[in-house]
C-alpha cells in the first residue's frame, strides 16, 4: 500500500495537483444534530452559508444527523449540495456516532457521502470510512472515522478507532511529501490520552500522529470549545453553533503554519444571538437550583447565581485563569463545596474552575 501511495503523490506532484498551501480558509463545524421536520436549525444553516461564501472549504466533523434517520441524511446531503453550488467551497464530511445504525453503517455512509470526502481521497482505509485528500490549497485532511460497534452492530457512542484505521493512518502519512501541512480530524476526542481509554484505539491514534509531526487534530462529539495539548499534538473540540454563543471554527493554512480562530454566526444585539444567550442562561439557572436541590442551599440565590455564572463564563469561551480563580474564592463556591451529596454537576464546575480551560478563541501553530 504505502508504495502505491507514493506513485500517486508523485504523480500528483508531477501534473501540479498537489500545491504547496497558502492562504487557504476552512470552516469547521460539528453536531448539528439535524433531526427530521425541525426548523431550529434554519437560522444556524443559512448563518454558515453566507459565512461560507468567504471560505475554500467546510468541514462537517460527525452527529451531522440526530438519529440517522433517511431525511435527515437528505436534508444534510441537499444542504451541503446547496452550499457547493452556491460558494464553490470544497465540503469534507465525517460520520459521528449518530449518523449511523445497524441499517446504516460505515460503508454506506462512505457512498452516500463519497462527494465529500470519499470520492476525491487520495488513499482510503477499507475497515471504516476513513480517507485522506488534499485541498486545493495543498494541505492533506486526515479525515478519520472514529466510531466503531459492537457485536451485534450497535453503534459505540463513545467510538473506537480500530488497529487496521491506525496502521492506514500511520502508511499515509509516511506516504507524504515532507512538507505537507496535515490537519487530522475525526468526531470523537482522542486526548489526553490516558482519559481516552473508553475509545479503543484512541491512544494508538494519537501515538501515531504524534510521531509524524501533526500539531492538529479536530473533533466534537462534546458539544463545546474546549482545547489540549499533548507533546506536540493540539487537540481542539469544536462545539455546537446552534448553542451560545453561535460560534463556528476556522482554520487558515500559510505554508506549514496553522491557525486557528473561532468565528461569530450572529451580532451581539442580533434576535440569533439573544435567543441562544438566554437559552443557556436559563438552563444554568435550571442545573443550578437542581442540584442545590435537598441541600441548605436550594433556596439561596447567590449560590444558584454563582453557578449560573460560572456556566455562562464556560458556555462562552470566555473564562481566564484570572476569572476561574475569582469564582474559586467567592464566598458561594464554598457553599458548593460544602454540598455533601457528591454529584456530577458539582465535581464538573469544581473541577472545571480548578483546572481553568485553555483560551480556545485564538491559537497559531505550526
Amino acid at each position: 500500500m504505502k508504495k502505491a501511495l507514493f506513485f500517486l503523490l508523485a504523480l500528483g506532484l508531477l501534473f501540479g495537483v498537489f500545491r504547496t498551501a497558502s492562504g487557504e480558509t476552512l470552516l469547521v463545524v460539528s453536531d448539528l444534530h439535524l433531526t427530521e421536520g425541525s426548523d431550529a436549525l434554519t437560522p444556524v444553516l443559512q448563518a454558515l452559508k453566507e459565512t461560507a461564501q468567504d471560505a475554500d472549504g467546510l468541514i462537517l466533523l460527525g452527529d451531522n444527523t440526530n438519529n440517522a434517520k433517511p431525511a435527515e441524511h437528505a436534508a444534510i446531503l441537499q444542504w451541503a449540495e446547496e452550499m457547493a453550488q452556491e460558494n464553490g467551497a470544497e465540503i469534507y464530511i465525517l460520520p459521528g456516532n449518530h449518523d449511523l445504525r445497524a441499517s446504516f453503517d460505515q460503508a454506506e455512509f462512505a457512498r452516500m457521502y463519497g462527494s465529500y470526502g470519499a470520492d476525491s481521497a487520495f488513499s482510503r482505509d477499507a475497515s471504516s470510512a476513513s480517507c485522506a485528500v488534499i485541498t486545493r490549497g495543498g494541505a492533506c485532511l486526515l479525515l478519520m472515522d472514529t466510531n466503531g460497534v459492537n457485536e451485534a452492530g450497535g453503534v459505540l457512542p463513545n467510538g473506537a478507532v480500530s488497529d487496521a484505521a491506525v496502521r492506514w493512518a500511520e502508511e499515509t502519512l509516511s506516504a507524504l511529501p515532507e512538507g505537507t501541512p496535515v490537519i487530522a480530524c475525526g468526531h470523537h476526542p482522542i486526548l489526553p490520552s490516558a482519559r481516552q481509554s473508553r475509545t479503543p484505539g484512541a491512544e494508538a491514534l494519537a501515538n501515531v500522529l504524534k510521531a509524524h509531526g501533526v500539531s492538529l487534530y479536530l473533533c466534537g462529539h462534546d458539544h463545546s470549545f474546549a482545547t489540549v495539548r499533548e507533546d506536540g499534538l493540539r487537540q481542539i473540540t469544536v462545539g455546537q453553533s446552534q448553542s451560545y454563543p453561535g460560534w463556528l471554527g476556522t482554520v487558515t493554512v500559510e505554508g506549514e503554519k496553522l491557525c486557528w480562530r473561532v468565528q461569530s454566526l450572529f451580532a451581539p444585539d442580533s434576535p440569533e444571538y439573544l435567543s441562544l444567550r438566554s437559552g443557556v442562561e436559563a438552563l444554568a439557572q435550571r442545573m443550578g437550583a437542581g442540584t442545590l436541590k435537598g441541600t441548605a442551599y436550594e433556596d439561596d440565590p447567590g449560590a444558584i447565581q454563582w453557578f449560573a455564572d460560572a456556566f455562562l463564563h464556560f458556555s462562552g469561551g470566555d473564562m481566564t485563569p484570572e476569572l476561574c480563580e475569582a469564582l474559586l474564592q467567592d464566598e458561594n463556591c464554598q457553599k458548593w463545596r460544602e454540598i455533601e451529596t457528591p454529584t456530577v454537576v458539582k465535581d464538573w464546575i469544581l473541577g472545571l474552575l480548578t483546572h481553568c480551560p485553555e483560551d480556545v478563541r485564538e491559537i497559531c501553530f505550526q
